[in-house]
């Protein structure tokens, strides 16, 4: 790994953190599409219904991947894409109440997305995007340094 450290000491201490972002907004945009075709869509026709769930799977799905990609990438701005996701889905989630929908699933879905807030703020999620950062620059200046030093042709 670069910078000296062990990647068997790296994935041990970050993955569950970085793991455990990810399950949670799975579980987050899971909960939110329930309560949206239970509520906002159920006056829709079952198949229309069906297309909306599988279209905001794959809008949330598409958010939440690139969203961590870039995260373990070394892009400190990525935690925005994350935070967002779960801002959302706590937003869409809380009008559910209206409708009434079933109590431990609204308090579910309300409680899994400030979760994944809860676990982004941590201090071990911090310090795995500050390392990623810093894995990220001395790559750079790897890269940097072999063009450098490559003779023109």
């Amino acid at each position: 790994m670069i910078g000296g450290g062990s990647l068997k000491q790296f994935l041990a201490h970050y993955f569950p953190v970085f793991m455990g972002t990810i399950l949670l907004g799975c579980f987050s945009g899971s909960t939110l599409l329930v309560l949206a075709g239970a509520t906002y869509w159920r006056a829709l026709e079952p198949s229309t219904r069906t297309d909306y769930v599988g279209l905001g799977t794959l809008a949330l799905v598409l958010i939440l991947v690139l969203g961590n990609l870039l995260i373990a990438r070394g892009r400190a701005w990525a935690i925005w894409w994350v935070a967002g996701y779960f801002l959302t889905c706590l937003a869409a989630v809380l009008p559910t109440f209206a409708y009434g929908p079933h109590p431990g699933v609204f308090i579910f879905a309300v409680l899994m997305p400030l979760l994944g807030l809860l676990l982004l703020n941590s201090k071990r999620h911090r310090e795995m995007r500050g390392k990623l950062v810093e894995i990220r620059h001395q790559r750079e200046l790897i890269i940097k340094s072999a063009k450098a030093s490559r003779p023109r042709r």
